[in-house]
């Protein structure tokens, strides 16, 4: 995250204070948000203006690329009838986008229809609106209307790339089209997932050769595809272990929340079915959850994946909540020890499982996996009313809830836990420092919301003397990041004056100078004129005197 914001704002100090074509170029650098801001500065504000229509179409396109496609369509109506001519098309293109990946495939083709018709689009775009309007089809599970499409498409673009009819295939055969999918067999690349999976379900080859062969390309590109043939060929195979394996890694690698829903529902459904059969060719009794969870216990090394699958059946329909925590416990930790620890948050996400039915290890554990994944949320949730872990100070753990809080957009909820963690009138350990250092800063980048005078002080006292010009000197950087250079001069200011700490004349004058940089370019020329004489007269480093006379000339 901080390398984007990086590049984003060396693009934006290297790009004109306003034009499209920086807004395009900042688009197309993936810094969909700032684009949108300068679509908002920028855009005039009557239709009838000229540029008008450009700018919109800019707008529309920085929407579509946050997923806010609600306002996309709303801003193009029904028919785009508000846009300029030659704007229309454009805007009916991302309107029947927005349409199908909001869910209405239906209306996309609606909109597809009116930009194909009404308009003279070129080429290029002729061919992603006529496969818009196959993937509305097949996102509706209308195979048959898809395969009449696509044949009409493959003729009118004779041949069809390898890419496009590895689409078609994997599309056909989700629908248990594979009669159909074969039409494009020989499209496909020697080795690709859509042709080992195409090749699978006609009967081509067996489950067997067909794992064996995936596991063998797994390293060559899309293993995710990989995955999916493998998991297939397992459960035509009748081989649990296996699907479950893939299963599990389709999980771990999901690219977007919906994805990983999908595969985390159908790896709970193939936990509990698994369990299930297993239990019955072992003859363990079901209510028995003792044997259950001793059988498990002994197949984690032979078998992981049964053993999790009995842990996951044993973490829903256990008879008492100790062995439905205990259960659950383990099955976090196997899929930790297996590094599959997102598994373990997609599973909690559709696992029917209440917080207070999981252990506190578990909730932990989890939250931690969440944290470390930028799923900040999804840790603020899991931890709530949390008891401070084994090891930890209650002052250390309600600073760390603190910061995934204010991560989560909870500012209200952060402020109210650093006080608490500052209430318990202790520093934190050194360790822990950082966690603190850092939830200064998040406030402080956020602009609208600084630390108050009472988040500043419970700040203060948790890292210490020892560490309070380090804090402050971190949250003056963050504010001088971030433009807000009188705020910085502050941060800088009070820092100089912290209590001593080791090397504290070198890092006062450090200070010292930082904050009478800030307050120049805040405008207070006294204020920092002030502190540039005291550092060219109490400095004991050369290269600072000469920075500060050097600043102090330009005054």
């Amino acid at each position: 995250m901080r390398t984007i914001i990086a590049a984003a704002v060396m693009l934006v100090a290297s790009f004109p204070a306003v034009g499209l074509e920086s807004t395009r170029q900042l688009l197309e650098s993936g810094v969909a948000q700032l684009a949108l801001d300068r679509v908002e500065r920028h855009q005039p504000r009557e239709a009838a203006d000229a540029r008008w229509g450009e700018w919109e179409i800019m707008r529309l396109r920085a929407l579509t690329a946050l997923s806010r496609y609600r306002d996309v369509l709303a801003r193009v109506g029904a028919d785009a009838s508000g846009f300029p001519e030659r704007e229309r098309r454009q805007a009916l293109g991302l309107a029947a986008r927005s349409a199908l990946e909001g869910g209405e495939p239906a209306r996309a083709r609606g909109y597809a229809a009116r930009a194909l018709w009404q308009g003279s689009p070129e080429p290029d775009e002729e061919r992603a609106l006529r496969m818009l309007v196959i993937e509305s089809y097949l996102a509706e599970g209308n195979g048959q209307a898809a395969f009449r499409t696509m044949l009409r498409f493959a003729q009118d673009y004779h041949p069809v790339g390898s890419a496009t009819a590895a689409r078609f295939a994997e599309g056909l055969l989700a629908l248990d089209m594979a009669r159909e999918a074969a039409n494009w067999l020989s499209r496909l690349e020697e080795g690709s997932p859509a042709k080992q999976m195409l090749r699978l379900k006609a009967g081509l080859v067996k489950p067997e050769a067909a794992i064996g062969q995936a596991r063998a390309l797994l390293a060559k590109g899309d293993s995710r595809g990989h995955w999916r043939v493998i998991a297939e060929a397992a459960d035509r195979g009748g081989k649990p272990s296996i699907r479950i394996e893939a299963l599990e890694q389709l999980t771990q690698q999901a690219t977007d929340r919906e994805d990983a829903r999908a595969a985390a529902a159908r790896l709970w459904e193939t936990y509990l079915a698994s369990a299930a059969r297993s239990a019955n060719v072992n003859h363990l009794l079901v209510g028995d959850d003792a044997a259950w969870a001793t059988y498990a216990s002994q197949r984690l090394q032979p078998d992981p994946f049964i053993a999790r699958a009995f842990f996951a059946y044993l973490a829903q329909r256990a008879a008492t909540p100790q062995a439905r925590q205990s259960a659950y416990l383990e099955l976090v930790l196997s899929l930790q020890k297996s590094r599959l620890e997102l598994v373990s948050l997609r599973l909690l996400e559709l696992g029917n499982i209440e917080l207070n039915a999981i252990s506190g290890e578990a909730r932990y554990r989890l939250g931690t996996i969440a944290e470390a994944h930028d799923e900040a949320a999804t840790a603020a949730r899991v931890w709530a009313g949390l008891a401070a872990p084994s090891g930890m100070t209650k002052a250390e753990w309600e600073t760390r809830r603190a910061l995934v809080l204010w991560r989560a957009n909870e500012a209200e909820a952060a402020a109210t836990t650093l006080a608490a963690a500052a209430n318990e009138k202790q520093a934190l350990p050194a360790k822990a420092v950082h966690v603190a250092i850092s939830l200064g800063q998040a406030m402080v980048a956020s602009g609208s919301a600084e630390p108050t005078d009472t988040s500043l002080a419970a700040l203060l006292q948790l890292v210490g003397a020892k560490h309070q010009r380090e804090l402050l000197m971190a949250l003056g950087d963050a504010a001088e990041k971030g433009g807000r250079f009188a705020r910085a001069g502050s941060y800088f200011l009070q820092a100089a004056l912290a209590p001593d700490g080791e090397r504290a004349g070198a890092t006062a004058s450090k200070a010292r100078l930082a904050a009478a940089l800030s307050l120049a370019r805040a405008g207070y020329k006294e204020d920092a004129r002030a502190q540039l004489e005291w550092v060219i007269r109490h400095s004991r480093d050369a290269g600072e005197r000469e920075v500060a006379r050097k600043a102090q000339a330009k005054l």
